[in-house]
């Protein structure tokens, strides 16, 4: 997400600088025009392959199938306690799951002690939990709401999933707004190359 901010600013001071630079000066732009179109195509590529299992040490492949009827949002939260770490906790995000769906997705497990999958509705409420301490490299879970869970660790689990969604929500407007930079540099690219005006 640091890549994507920093690459739409970036994209907006080329966009800027492009704007207010008078019409005779417009063709030494089209470098830097050009340049800000490739840096944003770059960026995104870059986020693409943060978010794949490319390079991890220890993924955890999880396979869920959601056979509540509830569009529910899957999560893994895995847990970590070691001597060279500390403790602490991450959250992976997955997807939105509907009912009787199926979804794959992975998670670094290096070090952890444990991990939970969490199905949250669309009220924000937990209506899955399960907590998991075998060392496997690949789980397949079906989704059922489950009853008699533990509600300390529902509520550990409904804060640090309402922080990822917060995190989540803020990379997704991040990747727009480089996908809208990006498209305003390419026709800024045309017009300066018809001789026409900016945008």
């Amino acid at each position: 997400m640091t890549i994507l901010l920093f690459t739409a600013l970036l994209l907006l001071i080329i966009l800027l600088i492009n704007y207010f630079v008078s019409t005779k000066r417009k063709s030494g732009l089209k470098i830097l025009v050009g340049f800000g179109v490739l840096i944003g195509f770059l960026a995104l590529g870059l986020n693409s392959l943060f978010d794949d299992s490319f390079g991890a040490s220890t993924p955890v492949n999880i396979r869920t199938e959601n056979l509540t009827d509830k569009k529910l949002k899957i999560y893994a939260i895995a847990f970590w306690n070691n001597n060279w770490n500390g403790t602490g906790n991450y959250v992976t995000f997955d997807k939105k799951l509907k009912p009787n769906k199926t979804s794959d997705f992975w998670f670094e497990n290096d070090g952890t002690t444990e991990f939970w999958i969490v199905g949250k509705n669309e009220n924000g409420g937990i209506d899955y939990l399960n907590v998991v301490t075998e060392k496997e490299s690949q789980f397949d879970f079906k989704i059922k709401e489950n009853q008699n869970t533990d509600q300390d660790k529902i509520l550990i689990a409904e804060e640090l999933t309402f922080k990822t969604d917060k995190s989540e929500q803020f990379k997704r407007y991040a990747f727009w707004t480089n996908i809208i930079l990006i498209g305003l540099l390419i026709l800024s690219l045309i017009k300066i190359k018809t001789g026409g005006n900016t945008v």
